[in-house]
Parts: C-alpha cells; sequence; structure tokens
C-alpha cells in the first residue's frame, strides 16, 4: 500500500484560515486523488462544516475524521488515502508537533498583518529542519501595502518558502462554510504549488 502524502495547516494564532484553507485545498485535491481530512482541533470546525454539508445535495468529497494525538499514526497506517490534510487546533502544542512530526509538507496560513507574520515565523521554527513548509497569505486584498509587505517578508526568510499567491478575503469564501465548495481560483493554484512541491 502506497503511503499517503500528509499535509498539516498548523499556526499557533487562531483566526488564521486553516479551515477553511484545509477544506478548500481538500475539494480541489479530491478531484484528481482520494483525500481525507483529519479533523486535529477539538473546536471541531471541519467536521461541523462536514455535517452541514451532509444535510445538503452536495456533501463533500471527502471523509473527515476527528482526530486526537494517540490515533494520528495508528490512522496514518490504516488510511487508504493518496492525500491526508490535517486540520490543527491553535493553542494546542503537542497536537501541532505531533501533527507536523508526521507531515510530508507544512502549511502556515497567516494573515498579512505583523502580529500575524510573527506567530507564523514562531511556528514554523519549531518546524524540523527536514520538513518543507510553506506560509500562505490568506483573508487578504492584494491591492493593499500590507499584503506586498508581506510578501516581501515571507520571500526574504530562508527557511520558509511562500505561495505564489495570496487568498483574496471573499464574501463568497466565507459562505461557504457548511457546504461542498467551488473550486475558488487562488486556491486552485495553491494546489498545483502543492502537488508540484509534493511529487
Amino acid at each position: 500500500m502506497t503511503e499517503p502524502k500528509i499535509i498539516t495547516l498548523a499556526n499557533t494564532k487562531g483566526g488564521s484560515g486553516k479551515t477553511t484553507s484545509t477544506i478548500c485545498i481538500a475539494t480541489a485535491l479530491a478531484g484528481q486523488f482520494n483525500v481525507e481530512v483529519w479533523d486535529a482541533d477539538p473546536q471541531g470546525s471541519a467536521t461541523d462544516w462536514a455535517d452541514l454539508a451532509d444535510e445538503t445535495d452536495a456533501p463533500l468529497p471527502f471523509n473527515v475524521e476527528v482526530m486526537n494525538v494517540s490515533r494520528l499514526n495508528k490512522q496514518r497506517q490504516k488510511t487508504t488515502a493518496d492525500y491526508v490534510l490535517i486540520d490543527t487546533p491553535p493553542g494546542e502544542r503537542k497536537m501541532i508537533d505531533e501533527a507536523i512530526a508526521i507531515a510530508d509538507l507544512v502549511i502556515l496560513p497567516t494573515a498579512a498583518t505583523a502580529m500575524d507574520l510573527e506567530r507564523t515565523i514562531q511556528t514554523a521554527e519549531n518546524i524540523p529542519a527536514a520538513t518543507l513548509r510553506v506560509a500562505l497569505i490568506t483573508r487578504t486584498n492584494k491591492q493593499t501595502r500590507s499584503y506586498r509587505d508581506a510578501m516581501e517578508f515571507l520571500q526574504s526568510d530562508d527557511d520558509l518558502a511562500v505561495f505564489s499567491t495570496g487568498i483574496t478575503n471573499l464574501e463568497a469564501i466565507h459562505h461557504s462554510y457548511g457546504m461542498r465548495p467551488r473550486i475558488f481560483h487562488e486556491y486552485s493554484t495553491v494546489t498545483d504549488e502543492i502537488l508540484e512541491i509534493l511529487q
């Protein structure tokens, strides 16, 4: 059985767009691959999203599994998915560390503010050197100086890559909660870059 590619979305700061990014990237990948999402956040946002979508005519195109630290490695051995995305909590260091430890790629969603970027750098510093890590600017306006400055700041960090595009702060993305999201253009671009990174 082929080992799954595991993508952990992590940031110790809440409100960075981890769950939304997890669901949107998983939806994009599910068009080509067998995908699972592991909800490692006790708040259960990804699980709630899936449950709400199940009540519609368009459920999510992948399973969402509730996860805890003790199940992570066991589930890794059991899964038949090609790609697994792990949605982590903001504050539980042990869960974040365990989810990073088994990851082939760590995505660090972040807003384009100084506070968010600083927390993102701090999170990245705790990732093992051999693990791929890429920052993803979310909920942004690409016409602003803050976005340009954030991209420049992240691109200047030799230990942390950044996706070529940020995720625009669109009402359509916010309103996709609880539904199967359509494939937003920027998340499609990010997904293509993920496939290039992990090939």
